[in-house]
Parts: structure tokens; C-alpha cells; sequence
């Protein structure tokens, strides 16, 4: 199928409009991790929890009701 542009209205296939959301999503997925990457505060808990990890201070829950048990 052959895309047309007329006078706000633009007519397309499905592959065409299919490619376009996918495009949609892709620059959607960047801006998201610019916006992350430029909040210092964000940046700074995520970095403490990687070291948290290394360090091993880290817990493994298998329920929700484990929260209770560890922050109790």
C-alpha cells in the first residue's frame, strides 16, 4: 500500500504505522534514561545500592511477608 499525505491527515500501512510506534517507543525508552542519568539523587541511591550488592548486604525474600520478619 502506497503512503499519502494530504491536508492534516496522513494515510499509511500498517508496517509504516507499525515501524512508527516502535519508533515512538525507542525515543520514549531514551528520554526515560536521560531524565534518570541527569537526577543526581537517583543516580547516588542507585550507585549505594550496587554497593550494597558487592558488599553482600543484601536480603533474599520469597514472600511479602518476609518484609515484615526483616524490617520488624
Amino acid at each position: 500500500m502506497q503512503e499519502t499525505v494530504t491536508r492534516n491527515k496522513i494515510v499509511m500501512g500498517y508496517d509504516a504505522f507499525s515501524n512508527l510506534k516502535k519508533l515512538k517507543d525507542e525515543l520514549e525508552a531514551i528520554i526515560e534514561s536521560i531524565e534518570i542519568m541527569n537526577d543526581k539523587t537517583l543516580m547516588e541511591g542507585i550507585k549505594r545500592s550496587r554497593e550494597d550488592v558487592k558488599a553482600g548486604r543484601v536480603h533474599e525474600l520469597k514472600s511479602t511477608d518476609e518484609l515484615d520478619e526483616i524490617w520488624a
